[in-house]
């Protein structure tokens, strides 16, 4: 099979065009090995690469390189086309892929939901004697479709009854085949949208016409003309959605508390709402103490596990058992007449239920093909935390410096210790399984429903989580990020969370955050990531801080005193803006008639009635700590 290439690109001195692509031929997706095009007409650069014959799918990218070693590549996923077996020469006219300006509506929040298709056409392949015409147009409603009209007779000759409909198996490109011998060189054509069902037309695209430019070429050939993008003419998008946690969704066949299977009813809301977006909070295991304070939603002790109060009982099966199945059918009726939410019997019931069910279908359930399936697929993540898990309950504390030999993360020992507690680790997996099922039960049926469901990716993590836990080295568990005081905070915001250490994230090329949002991405089309402006700068407080007041701006661009004092007119008094000003004047309108008392036991005079606080009182903590320890006596 030999492929001509044929791509308009204008370069600067010193750029060169490349092919690249995982064929091969194209360099066995090693850039370094890509294969160099020939400028051969203005800014027209040409290829001609023989593939072996038995490849029918052919994928492939553009790069530009520069003589100072730089490279550019282009936006989106690669060039792709599939041919029959008959066809043996292929002309490729192709366009570079920049982003367009509809770059979010490529996204599967649009795709796979919003412009949902169902069943699509039959693949177009190249093939002897077509031309494959091929456009990108990711904006047409379900109802639609893209088609061409032009002056030649095989696109109807003008006449829109007759316009070519164009197959969407590989949309957001709709491409269709037409008789290289039914095409005019020089002739125009023009993209339209169309209703499915009746053909009538929607809008035409708004541009000028299109003219067909090709080779003289053989009966022989296949031509591919690709690349290009419709100019949709239609308003712009705009949509609705709404967002909502979890644990609020509540249904009669909950246990107490929001599960996923009610997610479908928010979806069947949004639909005869005509929304298209359902957001929830996260959904990431937080159990620290199975206690209510592990119901933040943002503390996660894992970015990849999910929470298991969210899995619907129900779902994953009865038990054998009928009184005991009995007991939690009551006790489910009880929790959901409950005006609030009990987060730890719930909790506490579920773990209950699902321990019982485990004894009962466990290994029935871990025999099958699907859970192995997403053993392997998810065991990176997974091991370590079920891990965690057992570890964390054995010693009654996620705080991984208590617990002893395995407090420092070591991967040979931890397998020992998977091996010795297979039970366990096994219910972990069990639950994390059928939490997964269910959870892409939901998504598949929002996408059926032109439904996207939005995620909420926390800046943070915890320091005492299975992440902090296995890769230290990632994270600056030193100090702790908030926000600086504003209006709303006189005091600032300390969340206690550990900042990154985005220098040793680079290092593997931020392996750690793909991971998370490819994990995220099984169960979400669109993403609020929490406190965006993290990651560009972050507020870093000190370990011994309760307030945000004494952070600083981690990665902000910094200011000379001198900038700031001759660019800003902002004076920088070193003492005044970095340590506690006690002045005084100011100890009496504080301490009142225990001035002299307070005077005395934590202040030191520096002169000319100004105080610094002791060495034992003079960070927040140290403060925080001193109150806590003192006897009852409220005077104190």
């Amino acid at each position: 099979m030999k492929l001509f290439f044929q791509v308009n690109y204008h370069t600067e001195w010193g750029e060169n065009l490349f092919i690249t692509g995982a064929q091969e031929a194209l360099g066995g997706g090693d850039i370094d090995k890509a294969i160099p095009m020939t400028l051969s007409d203005g800014d027209t650069w040409t290829a001609a690469i023989e593939l072996p014959d038995s490849l029918y799918l052919v994928t492939y990218s553009y790069i530009v390189r520069h003589d100072n070693g730089t490279v550019r590549r282009e936006w989106g996923r690669a060039h792709r086309f599939e041919r029959r077996p008959d066809t043996k020469n292929i002309r490729i006219i192709d366009r570079w892929q920049d982003q367009p300006c509809d770059k979010p509506y490529y996204s599967s929040a649009f795709t796979d939901c919003i412009n949902y298709r169902g069943e699509h056409d039959k693949l177009v392949e190249a093939e002897p004697g077509y031309l494959t015409l091929a456009v990108d147009a990711p904006m047409i409603n379900a109802d639609e479709a893209v088609a061409v009209s032009g002056e030649d007779e095989a696109l109807g000759s003008w006449d829109t009854s007759k316009a070519a409909r164009m197959s969407d198996a590989e949309y957001p490109t709709w491409k269709i085949n037409i008789p290289l011998s039914g095409i005019k060189n020089g002739s125009d054509y023009k993209f339209l949208i169309i209703k499915k069902a009746t053909g009538d037309i929607v809008a035409w695209e708004g541009r000028d016409n299109r003219t067909f430019h090709l080779p003289a070429i053989d009966e022989n050939i296949s031509v591919i003309d690709a690349g290009q993008r419709l100019v949709n003419s239609k308003n712009a998008w705009r949509g609705a959605g709404v967002a909502i946690p979890v644990f609020s969704l509540r249904s009669d066949e909950d246990f107490g508390v929001g599960d996923f299977m009610d997610i479908k009813k928010m979806v069947d809301w949004a639909v005869q709402t005509h929304q298209n977006f359902v957001q929830v909070l996260p959904i990431n295991d937080t159990t620290m103490t199975h206690t209510w304070t592990d119901s933040y939603p943002y503390n996660a002790n894992s970015t990849f596990a999910l929470h298991p109060m969210f899995l619907r009982l129900s779902v994953m099966g009865r038990l054998n058992d009928k009184e005991r199945q009995r007991y939690f059918d009551e006790l489910g009726r009880e929790l959901n007449k409950l005006p609030e939410i009990d987060y730890e019997r719930v909790n506490k019931a579920k773990i209950q239920f699902t321990r019982e069910l485990y004894a009962q279908n466990g290994n029935d359930d871990m025999s099958t093909p699907e859970f192995r399936e997403f053993l392997s697929r998810n065991a990176s993540w997974l091991t370590p935390y079920a891990a965690f898990c057992v570890l964390r309950d054995l010693n009654g504390t996620p705080d991984m410096s208590k617990w002893g030999e395995y407090a420092v993360y070591d991967e040979a020992k931890v397998k020992d210790f998977i091996d010795a507690h297979t039970y366990d680790i096994n219910y972990v997996y069990y639950i994390q399984y059928h939490l997964d099922r269910q959870m892409r039960m939901v998504h598949d049926y929002a996408r059926a429903n032109g439904v996207a469901i939005k995620g909420d990716i926390p800046i943070g993590i915890s320091r005492t989580s299975v992440d902090a836990w296995i890769s230290p080295r990632l994270f600056n568990l030193d100090c702790q990020a908030g926000a600086p005081p504003d209006d709303f905070s006189v005091l600032g915001q300390n969340w206690g969370l550990p900042t990154y250490n985005w220098e040793e994230m680079s290092k593997d090329g931020f392996a750690w955050w793909k991971a998370r949002f490819r994990k995220m991405a099984e169960y979400f089309d669109a993403y609020r990531i929490d406190h965006v402006l993290g990651f560009f700068r972050i507020w870093e407080i000190p370990m011994d801080a309760v307030h945000g007041l004494l952070g600083v701006f981690n990665r902000a661009l910094p200011f000379s005193p001198d900038e700031m004092r001759n660019s800003y007119d902002f004076w920088i008094d070193t003492e005044r803006h970095t340590k506690p000003l006690i002045l005084e004047w100011m100890l009496n309108d504080f301490f009142g008639e225990r001035t002299e008392e307070c005077r005395d036991r934590y202040l030191i005079p520096e002169g000319y009635g100004k105080y610094r606080l002791k060495e034992e009182f003079d960070t927040q903590r140290k403060v925080a700590d001193h109150f806590a320890a003192l006897a009852a006596d409220s005077d104190d």
